[in-house]
């Protein structure tokens, strides 16, 4: 693949997923897309994926700001800071936050997201992840320290710093 392709490609997907209107992102989803989300089952195509974007849209607008980037042959690794705007009273809690809100409410959250890419420049996945991580019950997955490390709060941007405890 063509780096300059997929940057540009993927600059145009940033732009488009802001304008919160899934007609306009979704044309970047190749039909097998599936997206990994905190909390939600594995989407299984496109289809599936914008009902679910439909369906958020109607209680959480979130514009993407990256702060960091990495691109690989057929895959971006993205940090960014996800500002939010609640539409409705929000009755769950949100998976990335592990928070509920009201709406009008807004917030800031940090986000890891993993992109892969076809041969046509189309995303056919999309892994979202946070500090905050809700699995299904039954995933296996925990929140865990390797040894050695420890969590270090960084108060200005509301997100984690892993520091080494080693005198290395």
């Amino acid at each position: 693949m063509d780096p300059a392709i997929l940057k540009k490609k993927f600059a145009a997907y940033i732009k488009a997923f802001n304008t919160h209107d899934t007609s306009s992102f979704g044309q970047f989803y190749a039909e097998d897309f599936s997206v990994h989300l905190p909390g939600f089952p594995r989407t299984k195509n496109r289809a599936e994926t914008l009902a679910l974007f439909e369906g958020g849209l109607a209680f959480f607008v979130a514009t993407i700001h990256p702060t960091w980037l990495s691109f690989g042959e057929r895959s971006v690794a993205m940090e960014a800071q996800m500002h939010s705007e609640v539409m409705q009273d929000a009755p769950f809690v949100f998976p990335f936050t592990g928070k509920t809100y009201k709406a009008g409410d807004k917030f800031v959250y940090p986000a890891i997201v993993h992109y892969e890419y076809n041969d046509d420049y189309l995303l056919t996945t999309f892994r979202g992840f946070s500090e905050v991580l809700q699995p299904d019950p039954g995933c296996g997955i925990t929140k865990d320290i390797l040894p050695g490390w420890e969590y270090v709060g960084d108060r200005k941007v509301n997100n984690w710093r892993i520091e080494s405890k080693s005198s290395e």
